[in-house]
């Protein structure tokens, strides 16, 4: 009888697991871009025509300067094992190189492969010196906590 129960426990944590899955595969387009919603790890919601555009480069370059701001920036999302990054591209030759900005609030498994986007959000500055920086390894300048994600076409 005991293996019987270790049995349905296991189905109903498979069941929930596979249900979460899917929740997150599904999720709604954003209201205010048309793009896909985040799946609030924390980060506020702002509508994208609020944010202060900004270039990936101007924001590597002195990410004080945009620390606690909301801000719209375009580039190639990676998304991998231990990798959430927007990048200068595409192509993006080599994803570890933290070339780009660390991402924190895009849902796992929802872009293809160095998707284009315009992202909104707010910055948070790593200090620049390692391993004191943001995202994996701290060896990115910055984090960007996603409120909105819009996809776009290649360039």
């Amino acid at each position: 009888m005991q293996d019987r129960g270790v049995d349905v426990s296991k189905g109903i944590a498979l069941a929930l697991t596979a249900g979460m899955m899917t929740a997150l595969v599904r999720l709604p387009a954003h209201v205010d871009g048309g793009g896909i919603a985040p799946n609030g790890l924390g980060c506020p919601g702002f509508s994208p025509s609020r944010a202060l555009p900004v270039t990936l480069e101007a924001l590597r370059a002195d990410p004080t300067r945009y620390h606690g701001r909301l801000v719209r920036v375009r580039g190639a999302y990676v998304d991998r094992f231990e990798m959430s990054a927007l990048h200068p591209g595409p192509p993006v030759r080599n994803p570890w190189a933290a070339e780009g900005v660390w991402v924190n609030g895009i849902p796992i498994l929802v872009l293809p492969p160095q998707q284009t986007v315009e992202l909104t959000g707010i910055v948070a500055a790593g200090r620049p010196v390692f391993p004191f920086g943001k995202g994996h390894i701290g060896q990115w300048p910055a984090e960007l906590c996603v409120s909105s994600i819009l996809p776009l076409a290649p360039p």
